[in-house]
């Protein structure tokens, strides 16, 4: 609750002016409820014959109301208590307004409050997961952000949007109502609120329940969208092994799941809300007694009592609402909770204090002494140190799980060395900007990333103003013009999700494109060419050959005559580097090097003429 309140402050001004107007809503409610008794006193009075009073006898004197607020009101007004009952129905009408416009409002600022601070929160929740390291989302599913991101922010939006100035315009008329009671009769108001502190304890064990369930219910939540997330992008490998009747099965099982939850769920909230209510009764059954044993004895007015009876049945209305919205409230208060336990984690890789921006490099690389875990108990590098000279070719080779790719990562940063250093230029990467570090380094991975774009924002992303020639030229380069332009809007074509509408191998050559264009002085090819088939990968490897001339470019590749003709070749072995040299030495040295190359080319050597 007080996490939501700090939360809808960010918007004060608009949130000050909504509960201004809740006040005022408050203040119509009561002076409503107050004109029910000079309504009944006064508008029902009988009205004395008119004849003129004899000798010596005065005129009756008219009727005070005794409604303290309305006395308040009549003498601010200045209507002198003879002309009351001419101005009631006028009244009436104005306070009905009066209620109706500020009703509107609190509720349109405080809409507009709570759309404002929502926007913020999913800006800057999505920000935040944005520039989460690797790391983070090796340990986070998919489904679990788009739950928060989406159905957990929709939950707090209703909360601060709607529900919490229905909590506080509710509480002001409430007191409103009570303290017309207290004005009117101190008496029979304390006698009647005796009971309503029983309900403070069950409505304090409501809300808990309801936060925790409601906890438990975004979670549920969170499994579905995980579930539907993973079906979709791998509904291919579903088709191939004919998996549909399974992962329905798995779907089903995590509705039932979200469904119970929900239930419970939706007994709590229905129950308080009933329970609330029949305090209420409690209290309003007691004021009838005492009630109307005092107008009987003639200790309390009739239009008194009907005051009490009114505000007594007003009391059922806000009460029910206070409930229903502590109901809301509380379970956005375990959408918070959830969503906070992303913002609380920060990113394990950021920019150090001082950090400066990577100048334009050479591109020497050097690891020194690396050493790296992904885990605690099992390191993936044991202390790998190499140097690359600006624009040499270097290919890293080695079976599946030797780690490769770790030694790409490190170098762009995408994770931590556990010890050690890696330098470009002499300059430890820590020390520089992770913007102007990855501004340096092009990367094509085996996994091929488009967005649902067009072609040439595919092939310009991440650049400001490129000029369509070079999109072209880098396009022609990457063997991707032809293609390209036999597409119905040629680069202005979208290419779906994840470039769905294209090949893969039109898709890793898009990719390949797209790092050509960003020109790096150190280019990463991470199996770049390993979905071409071989007509693509001829063409192609030409194009490479030259672009790679002119830059440090790492190769990673299991084919290897892709990397033959590289100046260097390291061979990577359970996070070792076991052999670096030419292709020819290499081979020569009949270590695990020659053994992966027997593999590949002793066959096709044996049949050559």
């Amino acid at each position: 609750m007080f996490q939501l309140l700090k939360l809808t402050l960010r918007q004060k001004k608009l949130v000050i002016l909504s509960f201004g107007c809740a006040l005022f809503v408050a203040l119509f409610t009561a002076i409503q409820i107050s004109l029910v008794q000079p309504i009944i006193d006064e508008m029902f009075k009988p009205v004395p014959a008119a004849s003129s009073p004899g000798p010596g006898v005065a005129a009756p004197a008219p009727t005070v109301v005794k409604t303290r607020l309305l006395d308040t009101v009549w003498k601010t007004l200045r209507i002198e208590p003879k002309n009351v009952r001419s101005i009631l129905p006028l009244a009436l009408l104005i306070v009905i307004f009066g209620k109706g416009l500020f009703t509107f409002l609190s509720t349109f600022l405080m809409k507009s409050a709570g759309n404002r601070i929502i926007k913020t929160m999913r800006d800057d929740l999505y920000e935040h997961v944005l520039y989460q390291s690797t790391s983070y989302f090796d340990q986070v599913t998919t489904g679990g952000l788009m739950s928060r991101l989406t159905n957990d922010v929709d939950r707090i939006q209703q909360a601060v949007s709607t529900s919490m100035i229905d909590l506080i315009e509710e509480a002001f008329i409430l007191a409103g109502i009570l303290a017309t009671m207290f004005a009117s009769n101190w008496k029979m108001a304390v006698m009647g609120l005796v009971v309503t502190p029983l309900a403070v304890v069950p409505l304090a064990a409501f809300s808990r329940k309801l936060k925790k369930k409601g906890r438990q219910s975004q979670a549920k939540m969170a499994e579905m969208y995980n579930l539907i997330h993973e079906t979709i992008t791998g509904n291919r490998i579903v088709k191939a092994f004919g998996m549909e009747r399974f992962e329905l099965r798995k779907f089903l099982k995590a509705s039932e799941r979200y469904l119970r939850i929900n239930l419970r769920l939706a007994w709590i909230s229905s129950l308080s809300s009933p329970f609330m209510e029949f305090i209420g009764g409690i209290v309003a059954a007691f004021i009838l007694y005492i009630g109307a044993n005092s107008v009987a004895k003639g200790q309390l007015s009739p239009g008194d009592f009907g005051l009490f009876v009114t505000a007594i049945f007003s009391l059922f209305t806000p009460i029910k609402r206070l409930s229903r919205s502590n109901n809301v409230v509380q379970q956005a208060t375990s959408c918070l909770d959830r969503i906070n336990e992303v913002l609380n984690v920060p990113p394990q890789i950021q920019d150090r204090p001082g950090a400066y921006p990577l100048p334009p490099v050479q591109g020497r690389v050097r690891f020194e002494g690396v050493r790296f875990q992904y885990h605690a108990d099992r390191a993936v590098l044991h202390d790998v140190t190499f140097e690359v000279q600006p624009r040499q070719t270097v290919a890293l080779v080695g079976l599946s799980g030797a780690g490769k790719t770790t030694i790409i990562n490190l170098l762009a940063r995408f994770y931590e060395p556990t010890a050690g250093c890696v330098t470009i230029d002499g300059i430890d990467i820590r020390d520089v900007t992770l913007v102007s570090l990855r501004a340096q380094i092009g990367l094509v991975t085996q996994e091929i990333i488009l967005f649902n774009d067009t072609v040439r924002a595919n092939i310009a992303y991440g650049l400001d103003d490129v000029s369509p020639d070079k999109i072209v030229a880098a396009a022609t380069a990457a063997e991707c013009h032809t293609f390209i332009s036999d597409l119905p809007q040629g680069y202005d074509t979208p290419i779906g999700e994840r470039g769905g509408r294209l090949s893969v191998g039109q898709r890793q050559r898009l990719a390949l494109a797209r790092a050509l264009l960003k020109n790096p002085p150190i280019l990463i090819l991470d199996e770049a060419t390993s979905s071409l088939d071989s007509e693509s990968e001829r063409l192609i490897q030409q194009a490479l050959d030259n672009i790679m001339k002119d830059r440090t470019t790492f190769v990673i590749a299991h084919r290897l005559s892709t990397i033959r003709r590289a100046d260097v070749i390291m061979v990577v072995d359970k996070g070792r580097i076991v052999e670096t040299g030419p292709h020819d030495k290499l081979v020569r040295r009949r270590g695990i090097y020659r053994k992966l190359y027997d593999l590949q080319f002793a066959e096709d050597e044996e049949a050559a003429p």
